[in-house]
């Protein structure tokens, strides 16, 4: 078996991992989008894995499936966004549409830009391929964009997430970083693909969702609500996000 196969399905089997854990402490209804997502991202690596990958058939399931996989990272980038701000409903929404038009606007601006300068030359697969790659890494580099704004509010902010909730934000924000990241070095191969940083890349992220199984726990029934203790500083940027809040929420109804 090639080292493509084997990194393929072991990517396969961590995620399934993840997802039997999930299942097994009673949060995959907590995180329905982000179960979805993985159990999709198991199904394409095995797929992928028992492929070969000079068949036809292998290109288009990989085409199909990368696209569908756009999909699924939408709607779990935008379940971690709504469990973020949970308490918050005008950022929730105003971010939601700034992630959907900004994810159409990146794809709509590459798309030309790439058919006003590109010469042509080839037809066939390699034309569908070299589009793709394109559309790909527009998609993914807005969602990145959007991650990273996760991460610098639960980092700035005392939002007061579930461990289980902040623990999920903080390891798929590091796997998709790592797509965006293994993209933007492909980018910079001759062909758009260098195997060695593809390997490279499926390993840490299996590597990742087994750190992120393991350290899930059960959720026990929640304890009478209490007021926390918090600090001047944390006061005012509570207050910073209420009233950006407002001011969103405002703007969402107009």
């Amino acid at each position: 078996m090639d080292p493509r196969a084997v990194v393929e399905l072991l990517q396969t089997a961590a995620a399934a991992a993840t997802v039997t854990r999930l299942i097994y402490l009673n949060l995959a209804r907590q995180f329905p989008a982000l179960v979805a997502y993985l159990v999709f991202l198991a199904a394409v690596d095995m797929d992928l894995g028992l492929l070969s990958p000079v068949s036809g058939f292998y290109f288009w399931n990989y085409v199909v499936l990368e696209c569908l996989k756009w999909v699924f990272s939408i709607f779990a980038i935008r379940e971690l966004f709504a469990l973020t701000f949970h308490r918050y409903p005008g950022i929730r929404t105003v971010g939601r549409w700034a992630m959907y038009s900004g994810v159409v606007l990146a794809l709509g601006i590459s798309l030309l830009v790439t058919r006003f300068f590109w010469s042509g030359g080839v037809r066939g697969r390699s034309v569908t391929l070299f589009y793709f790659e394109v559309s790909q890494r527009s998609v993914v580099f807005t969602l990145a964009f959007v991650i990273v704004t996760i991460l610098l509010c639960l980092s700035k902010y005392p939002l007061h997430l579930s461990a289980n909730t902040l623990f999920s934000c903080i390891f798929f924000s590091v796997l998709f970083l790592s797509e965006a990241f293994r993209l933007l070095l492909d980018s910079l191969a001759p062909r758009l693909f260098n195997p060695h940083v593809d390997w490279g890349q499926a390993g840490f992220v299996s590597i990742c969702l087994l750190g992120w199984a393991a350290i899930l726990k059960r959720e026990t029934e929640p304890a009478p609500a209490r007021m926390p203790l918090s600090t001047p500083r944390e006061d005012y940027l509570l207050q910073q996000l209420t009233a950006l809040n407002q001011m969103m929420t405002r703007s969402a109804r107009r």
